[in-house]
């Protein structure tokens, strides 16, 4: 049995749990920063790893301490990684990097009247012998 007493426990608990909603259906941060992220994500698996030792050697308040401290962690790299303007929050340019060209114009509609229109010019290509 844990010496925290229950307030404590729920105080934590509370606390987890703000986070996780904050880091998922807040408000993103200012600025997505990827390199952080994967930093902080690097951060909770070695503490959930260090969890797992303290687990095994008998010491369940410091390894719960490091459990809480792992999803701290990986909250926070899901908040810092979200875009401002996504709907979801997420990245969902199919990847490739190299970020966003802002002297580039986004992309226009398809006019599919005048597509149509050139290809009724279009003939069948003539074999060549």
């Amino acid at each position: 049995m844990s010496a925290l007493p229950l307030e404590i426990k729920a105080i934590v608990a509370a606390a987890l749990v703000l986070s996780v909603g904050r880091a998922f259906l807040g408000v993103p941060a200012r600025n997505a920063h990827d390199r952080l992220a994967r930093t902080l994500v690097g951060l909770s698996i070695c503490l959930y790893v260090l969890a797992g030792e303290a687990l095994l050697d008998g010491q369940d308040g410091m390894a719960g301490a490091f459990v809480v401290c792992g999803v701290e962690a990986l909250c926070l790299a899901a908040w810092v990684a979200r875009r401002r303007g996504d709907d979801d929050g997420w990245d969902d340019d199919g990847g490739g990097g190299g970020g966003d060209d802002p002297d580039t114009d986004p992309p226009t509609p398809i006019d599919w009247d005048a597509f149509d229109h050139a290809r009724d010019g279009w003939r069948p290509r003539e074999p060549v012998a």
